[in-house]
């Protein structure tokens, strides 16, 4: 005697994985085509848009959003690629200084500290970082916080948790490991006297900031800067006009670094809106006829000695 087969099931699962195979299609057929109306046809439309919006724009000198493992590419290319560049030749010992500007409530800082401290064992080094706001200097040394400016970044891991943060009831408070590596400052970026809080270091950082300042403004804020970079340096600049990127890197004598640049690229637009050229924060998408995307569109630029 054999078992019966329920063939009406068998084909209901059957239809059912069929049309969902179907629906996966559509959706993603939608999406690319989302993708070449906006990011491919509307191209040119969009940074004429961006242009003249840049220029007439109100900028908010009060925005102090950041998060957490924000973009994790761009950690595995810093503790990873830049940190050996700027490693090599060094005399043994000698601890690695990194100046890191606009840091806001200090989750930057503290996500690169806790990142070295991980990945790069034995390695000695000190973050200095800044904000405008003194009440963001504030909460940043307190290193205190809540499970939703901690979890805030979707693409944290447990790993990083663990190595950041001890549990005290309801806060998430930074290691004191952690926070020996870092030290906050009240500075402006725009200040032409910013030597009296910072020294050059290694490495700069002045990532999601310069698209909050106009254009002359942007150009002032990253030619102060750049100032305070060593040779050999690095620096890391996200959010920021890719002209004025271009020729102030080249000028600098920076080059990219094409570690994963366009995975990072990528990963710092995604809460981008489609209509990216609507927003004076927008961040055009990566074009495939772009002149040297690498410098265009990447984050990491290192100097020889």
């Amino acid at each position: 005697m054999t078992d019966s087969v329920d063939y009406g099931h068998y084909e209901a699962r059957t239809l059912e994985r069929q049309r969902g195979t179907v629906y996966r299609g559509i959706r993603t057929v939608y999406r690319l085509g989302l993708s070449l109306v906006y990011d491919v046809l509307l191209f040119p439309y969009g940074k004429l848009r961006h242009r003249a919006l840049q220029s007439t724009a109100r900028r908010s000198q009060s925005h102090t959003y950041t998060s957490f493992y924000r973009v994790p590419a761009q950690l595995d290319a810093f503790t990873g690629p830049v940190i050996d560049f700027l490693v090599r030749g060094r005399a043994s010992g000698a601890p690695l200084t990194i100046n890191l500007f606009a840091g806001s409530n200090g989750a930057e800082a503290y996500t690169f500290a806790s990142e070295l401290l991980r990945r790069r064992p034995g390695l000695e080094f000190h973050i200095r970082a800044s904000d405008l706001h003194q009440e963001m200097v504030v909460k940043a040394g307190a290193a205190r916080y809540t499970r939703d400016e901690v979890l805030h970044g979707e693409q944290i891991v447990p790993q990083f948790l663990e190595a950041t943060f001890d549990r005290q009831n309801d806060e998430f408070v930074v290691k004191p490991q952690v926070r020996a590596h870092v030290s906050f400052t009240q500075a402006d970026l725009l200040d032409p006297a910013l030597e009296r809080s910072y020294a050059p270091a290694d490495v700069v950082l002045v990532q999601n900031v310069l698209f909050h300042l106009d254009p002359e403004q942007a150009r002032r804020a990253l030619v102060n800067v750049l100032r305070f970079l060593k040779r050999p340096g690095a620096l890391l600049v996200d959010g920021v006009d890719p002209e004025l990127k271009i020729e102030l890197t080249r000028a600098a004598g920076l080059e990219p670094l094409e570690y994963r640049y366009r995975e990072i690229y990528d990963a710092g637009r995604r809460h981008v809106a489609r209509a990216w050229w609507r927003h004076y924060f927008g961040s055009e998408p990566r074009s495939i006829f772009a002149r040297d995307p690498v410098r265009r569109y990447g984050t990491i630029f290192l100097r020889g000695g």
